[in-house]
């Protein structure tokens, strides 16, 4: 796998920290619940070293931040429909496709920055 590669494949497990964060932070009723609290700063600080790792690999800083949030966007909406702490309509489902065709097209068309 060449650094390019490697540093989107950071980036995608960095976008699946911010999912356990953003999950966990939806259960931390407003950060009452200490365990939920530990779990939203372990996996923040994940998230946030491996967003960083993957930028110092060539990711674009532009391009990397929109495919992270994009990931916790999608990944978070699943679990919680999942979680049935969502509800879904086939207008909101269509609405989370653009975000997904959005990742996968700057994915597409990333070059690694120049240095």
């Amino acid at each position: 796998m060449d650094s390019h590669s490697k540093s989107w494949a950071i980036l995608a497990v960095a976008g699946l920290m911010e999912v356990v964060w953003a999950v966990a932070m939806g259960q931390s009723n407003g950060f009452t619940i200490w365990y939920y609290d530990i779990i939203v700063a372990v996996f923040l600080v994940i998230s946030m070293y491996l967003l960083a790792k993957a930028l110092s690999g060539g990711v674009p800083v532009g391009t990397g931040y929109a495919v992270w949030t994009g990931i916790g966007a999608v990944g978070t909406m699943a679990v919680s429909l999942a979680m049935k702490t969502e509800t879904a309509s086939p207008l909101r489902l269509a609405f989370v496709a653009l975000i997904i065709i959005g990742i996968v097209g700057l994915q597409l068309t990333s070059k690694p920055k120049e240095e």
